[in-house]
């Protein structure tokens, strides 16, 4: 699907890590996790990438990005904070795709900007989007899981490659070779999680404007209310505009949610370049 364009959402504030995670250097050569999103898209012949990041970000972003000039890609930069009603924090992944439509003329693929999903991820998901319906790539829970710390994860349930819900669940990590959740309970290893690496149709981009403009006449004064692109499409799919293909994958996410993340996530990556 040669109309496919990919945007990259690369606005998070990195709370939790201390630091803008979309711009530390992970890999052997300095790159950010960007990079590696960047280089797959060349590799598939995406024309198009659309960055949303925040203003503050902006003269490093487009320095780091020079390097990509004499590639047949046109990258644009959308500041997610310059849209109304404006606020600190970020109103989450859903406002970030909507502020990239202007920007994109067709169907998209959605990935975060701190996370590194392996070397086949994009061609995978690409190449199971039907264009018509919205597709999600799935990782098995043990495969997204770092060693320290927890995290939280959209826990998929699947039927005959159909998605049926997506349970946000929090403060899972590895305890005594278990992968546990906030309430204790116990969590398969194959599991299978978003990490939030969409397909969307224009469909559900059309209706996902409808959305935002409907949560943000609601929430508009509020600081801390979200609207979340999994949840957007979950409402979707509720209302029966659209079913959700699920594509599994066998890839091994790399990422940094904390800190002490950074050691380990640099020491993965410099093994898949050797």
């Amino acid at each position: 699907m040669n109309d496919v364009s990919l945007v990259i959402m690369a606005a998070g504030l990195g709370s939790r890590f201390g630091a803008p995670k979309q711009l530390v250097p992970v890999g052997p050569k300095n790159e950010i996790f960007l990079d590696y999103a960047i280089r797959e898209a060349i590799e598939l012949e995406i024309k198009k990438i659309v960055i949303v990041t925040r203003s503050i970000l902006n003269k490093q972003l487009k320095k780091h990005l020079l390097q990509y000039q004499q590639n047949n890609l046109l990258i644009e930069i959308v500041h997610q904070d310059s849209f109304e009603p404006k606020r600190d924090k970020p109103w989450g992944t859903g406002h970030a795709v909507v502020t990239a439509l202007d920007e994109t003329d067709g169907p998209i693929i959605v990935m975060n900007a701190d996370d590194y999903y392996g070397p086949t991820a994009l061609r995978q998901i690409l190449s199971g989007f039907d264009g018509i319906n919205p597709a999600i790539l799935a990782f098995q829970i043990k495969n997204t899981i770092p060693e320290n710390g927890s995290v939280s994860r959209g826990i998929l349930s699947v039927e005959n490659e159909k998605l049926l819900s997506i349970e946000e669940t929090h403060e899972i990590r590895n305890e005594e070779n278990l992968i546990r959740s906030r309430d204790q309970e116990s969590i398969s290893s194959e599991t299978y999680v978003s990490m939030n690496l969409w397909a969307l149709p224009s469909k559900s981009l059309k209706l996902l404007k409808k959305q935002w403009d409907i949560f943000v006449g609601l929430h508009s004064s509020e600081e801390e209310s979200e609207f979340l692109l999994p949840l957007a499409i979950e409402e979707q799919r509720l209302n029966n505009d659209i079913e959700i293909d699920v594509i599994r994958s066998s890839e091994s996410w790399i990422g940094v949610t904390n800190p002490e993340d950074l050691k380990v996530a640099r020491s993965n990556l410099a093994k898949i370049n050797e």
